[in-house]
């Protein structure tokens, strides 16, 4: 049985546990807690998202599934004006001089649950932003499409052992009885499918090449350091 889609992978997961008696509910938890862990772990290409943000207040909220900034600008006449990240209590340091223009710096804060960049000055007009950064992949959950099951994702299709052999790992958990070599034998899988993928996701992005910073954007830290 091809282990290619959301329903194939709770089948795989029942039979090598050999139970039947899995409601959805608890076949999606070790699911949705495999999610977690390799979302949490994992930064590879296909995690990587690049969209724009209307910056015209002082705070933003982030974008649905935001993990981390890979690189943020501002686009403004064929120029690209790099964003610098600082800490919170350094841009609560600049703001105190109440001062408005084309944002230099941002950082991260939450509100309550609720993610958002601040930047530093604060916008004087409305600014295009463009955000580079890694987004979580998009979970196996029911309720996603038409036919009640997003089905997929790069994970699934292609690393199945991630998805199969992190949700054994959590289900001998919650499972009792399992012989504790079995499950240590499932954690040493899920831990090499994950080494696999970064490894592959390495090999594909630099090959055999030695690794150079270079960026094409100027970065003016004087406001910050002149502040």
């Amino acid at each position: 049985m091809a282990l290619n889609t959301y329903a194939a992978l709770k089948t795989a997961i029942a039979n090598w546990l050999n139970r039947t008696d899995f409601s959805d509910e608890i076949a999606d938890d070790f699911i949705k807690l495999t999610e977690a862990d390799f979302n949490a772990k994992l930064r590879i290409r296909q995690m990587e998202q690049i969209d724009t943000v209307t910056i015209d207040s002082e705070t933003e909220t982030v974008p649905t599934g935001f993990i981390s900034v890979r690189s943020f600008y501002i686009l403004l006449s064929s120029v690209k004006y790099p964003l610098e990240y600082i800490t919170p209590h350094n841009l609560f340091e600049i703001r105190g001089g109440s001062r408005s223009g084309r944002p230099r710096s941002y950082t991260i804060e939450a509100d309550n649950e609720t993610e958002q960049f601040r930047f530093g000055p604060s916008p004087d007009t409305t600014y295009t932003g463009y955000l580079s950064y890694y987004k979580n992949f998009d979970p196996l959950v029911p309720g996603t499409n038409s036919s009640g099951e997003n089905t997929s994702n790069y994970i699934l299709t292609n690393h199945p052992g991630i998805y199969l052999y992190g949700s054994l790992y959590h289900a001998s958990n919650f499972i009792g009885g399992i012989d504790p070599d079995q499950k240590q034998n499932w954690l040493q899988m899920y831990i090499a499918a994950l080494e696999r993928c970064e490894n592959n996701d390495k090999q594909d992005s630099y090959g055999g090449a030695p690794v150079a910073q270079r960026t094409d954007i100027q970065t003016d830290l004087s406001f910050y350091r002149n502040r």
